[in-house]
């Protein structure tokens, strides 16, 4: 069964210079006669994160073994035949119905062989993330053809990867407009509201265990899309890279330099017991930013593919005018 298109995929225009994004992207492609495999058994030679990788030239059943390739996949219209369990942020709402109907074949740390093998897959698709067997690729490439992406030390990397996503079942030029579209959103973004931007620092928090929150940087996975829009962040997370910083609950001071805080929400809004707990603080309750009413849940926080990044904008812009 092949997968199939999404109605009402955006097809706005590209940036200038949008399409040269294929170019970073190291994905050598060559035809062949390789056995199996959609596209009448044609082939080509894409770089993984060992080392290039035989796929299909059109694979048309795909599963994938972490929910952050599902998503990119959802974004071009591709839905995949099996997929890992989401366990992070919950998934974007237009998806979510179409994400239920799909098989899923465990977690991205307890994948069901037995389950991605009765998808009959010409095509595994997911990201090396760490805690994975060592023997991952080895399983599943005796199941199908398989690429696996590496893991970035910054979340934030996440549209580099939906860009190789989707080059891999040959919908990279919907994928570079969906780039495209975000990067329109976040100029429009930076013109609208700059003298705002150019005033206010922000914070992203996040709650723990154990009595410590993390303050999240600009590579984390929504502080990328802050940051490509043009807001700047308090001096506890400018200028660092990957995740974010771990904080103790009466080190929340370090962050009142910030104008506004957001906190981690799921992509309904839902707010987890740690972070829940990091906010009844006394000491988070003191945060001059908290205390003057400027701090916002942040649903689609675990931001992970182009639209879920415009859906962060979008929310960013009903924001914005109240600070």
């Amino acid at each position: 069964m092949a997968p199939h298109a999404r109605p009402g995929l955006s097809r706005r225009g590209f940036l200038a210079g949008a399409g040269g994004v294929a170019a970073t992207l190291a994905l050598a492609a060559c035809g062949g006669g390789g056995e199996g495999g959609g596209g009448g058994g044609a082939t080509r030679t894409v770089e993984g994160a060992g080392g290039p990788v035989q796929i299909p030239a059109n694979p048309q059943r795909i599963v994938c073994t972490d929910f952050y390739t599902t998503y990119a996949l959802l974004d071009v219209g591709v839905t995949p035949s099996g997929t890992a369990q989401a366990t992070l942020g919950g998934v974007l709402p237009e998806y979510q119905q179409t994400y239920d109907a799909i098989p899923k074949v465990g977690t991205p740390t307890a994948l069901n062989f037995e389950a991605v093998a009765a998808q009959s897959p010409d095509l595994i698709l997911g990201t090396l993330v760490p805690n994975l067997p060592a023997d991952l690729g080895a399983q599943l490439a005796g199941i199908a053809p398989t690429l696996l992406l590496p893991a970035a030390a910054n979340p934030g990397s996440w549209g580099e990867r939906a860009l190789r996503t989707a080059d891999a079942v040959n919908r990279l030029p919907q994928g570079e407009q969906l780039k495209a579209s975000y990067d329109q959103h976040a100029q429009r973004i930076r013109q609208q509201y700059g003298p705002t931007l150019a005033r206010t620092r922000w914070a992203l928090v996040r709650g723990s265990s154990g009595g410590v929150f993390f303050s999240d940087y600009p590579t984390s996975w929504s502080g990328v899309v802050l940051a490509d829009s043009g807001f700047r962040f308090g001096q506890f997370a400018a200028g660092k890279t990957g995740a974010g910083g771990r904080l103790s609950y009466e080190q929340a001071t370090q962050l009142d330099d910030c104008d506004v805080v957001l906190h981690l929400a799921d992509t309904r809004g839902g707010v987890d017991a740690n972070t829940q707990t990091l906010l009844a603080q006394p000491a988070f309750q003191q945060v001059r930013a908290v205390r003057e009413g400027r701090l916002f849940p942040l649903p689609n926080y675990y931001c992970s593919h182009f639209k879920q990044g415009e859906a962060v904008q979008s929310y960013l812009e009903t924001i914005l005018p109240r600070v």
